[in-house]
């Protein structure tokens, strides 16, 4: 450490500017500031990523003085400290690759009989030049005299990076659920590109870019026949901020406009703070809204709402 400390540790990951370690003493995981690491070294493999998105495989070391990492393995390569954004082990099973977090929020009010629950969820798969996403969110109320609404979304990505490229080519798989905009199910599935513009251990800012098909069921409970299958143009930003604090802001924008209908546009958005306040738990703060020129009709155009949840993370 910049402070002459030593630490011996297993070291499990780098992510968000937070290294990820185990002592062989303690019954859990420690999270240290990787801008107040001199250096680190290790005789285990890793699979290193820069700012630029390169992967680098091999034994990890770095000069005493802290500027410049040297990854050991079939090609030889140093990197500088702060171009490191990620650490991964090689070699491991399946949950070591495994990131993700799960949160739940309710309130209750006697005086209407209302009840509000929001459930949360996120997992991250990351290995050599793959990536696999799946965001799930869910917000159900139930009130005296009036029809319970419900609000579920599931959004998921899987990314493999181009040979030579700084970009990844996949596929995306979007579900939407909605009493409030009369969606029964709206299935959308798409072929995509993306590349990261910005990943630095205090940023990062994703752009996807896809061509989809979608499938639409409308509610019983509305007489307006269901769209035919459409094709859609899919286009995405997802960018996040973080501070070795625990705070942290993630957004994601998706724009859907379709080329079966035209005119026809959606939108889907979220935006996340959270607060690492114990250990791996956390509060956050969610913001969403889901968007469509062209809603079923009799069903609002718009559909957003609030949250504030408290949850748990795992890596």
């Amino acid at each position: 450490m910049k402070n002459g400390d030593r630490i011996t540790c297993e070291i499990r990951s780098l992510a968000r500017g937070q290294l990820t370690i185990k002592q062989a003493y303690a019954n859990t995981v420690v999270l240290l500031d990787w801008g107040q690491i001199s250096r680190i070294e290790s005789t285990q493999r890793f699979l290193v990523i820069t700012a630029t998105r390169e992967e680098i495989s091999g034994q990890v070391s770095e000069a005493a003085d802290g500027s410049l990492l040297t990854v050991t393995g079939s090609v030889n390569r140093k990197v500088t400290h702060d171009d490191v954004v990620s650490i991964q082990q090689t070699g491991d099973g399946f949950a070591r690759h495994l990131r993700g977090n799960v949160d739940l929020g309710f309130s209750v009010a006697q005086a209407n009989s209302q009840l509000n629950v929001a459930l949360n969820g996120d997992i991250t798969y990351s290995a050599m030049r793959r990536i696999f996403s799946v965001n799930a969110r869910s917000q159900f109320t139930s009130q005296r005299e009036t029809r319970n609404t419900r609000e579920l979304g599931l959004q998921s990505e899987y990314f493999h990076q181009l040979k030579g490229s700084t970009w990844y080519g996949g596929g995306i798989a979007n579900l939407l659920s909605s009493s409030e905009q009369e969606i029964a199910l709206r299935t959308t599935l798409g072929a995509a590109l993306a590349v990261h513009p910005i990943s630095t251990n205090s940023r990062a800012f994703t752009m996807i870019g896809a061509l989809a098909y979608t499938a639409e069921q409308n509610s019983p409970r509305t007489a307006t026949p269901s769209r035919a299958d459409s094709i859609d143009a899919a286009l995405a930003v997802q960018g996040a901020r973080f501070r070795f604090d625990s705070a942290s802001a993630d957004t994601t924008l998706w724009i859907l406009p379709s080329l079966t209908y035209p005119g026809r546009v959606r939108l889907t958005m979220s935006q996340d703070a959270y607060y690492r306040f114990l250990k791996d738990f956390y509060v956050r703060a969610s913001f969403y809204d889901n968007y469509d020129t062209r809603p079923v009709a009799g069903a609002p155009a718009n559909n957003l709402g609030i949250s504030t949840t408290v949850g748990w993370s795992f890596r």
